[in-house]
């Protein structure tokens, strides 16, 4: 649901300061929720080992090998820009924005 509300922000918004913040703030938004699908398949697919492999393994042994890190290097809106000329759509990026606008990092509570 917040994700569908900075985007709409994005849509009426005409400072492109006020763009660049809010396309951050939705692409982080999107990254987490996808760290999440990612976190419950990790949980479905493992339960019948009791888990033996933590997450992060799991993440560099099967997800990384399914390309979910090249996924995550290219996330964009093509509606807002041209996703190869946009720097944010880079994971890395995205992460010194973050720390540069305050913006809350993964597992600070907002």
């Amino acid at each position: 649901m917040a994700l569908v509300c900075v985007v709409s922000q994005i849509k009426s918004s005409k400072c492109e300061a006020e763009i660049q913040t809010l396309t951050l703030k939705s692409l982080l938004y999107l990254e987490r929720y996808m760290y999440l699908i990612l976190f419950n398949t990790y949980l479905h697919l493992e339960k019948r080992d009791s888990w033996q492999r933590s997450f992060s393994d799991w993440m560099l042994q099967v997800a990384a090998q399914a390309g979910v890190y090249e996924l995550l290097n290219q996330l964009g809106f093509s509606e807002f820009e041209d996703l190869r000329d946009s720097t944010l759509c880079r994971l890395r990026h995205r992460w010194q924005q973050q720390n540069r606008h305050g913006l809350p990092f993964r597992g600070e509570f907002i």
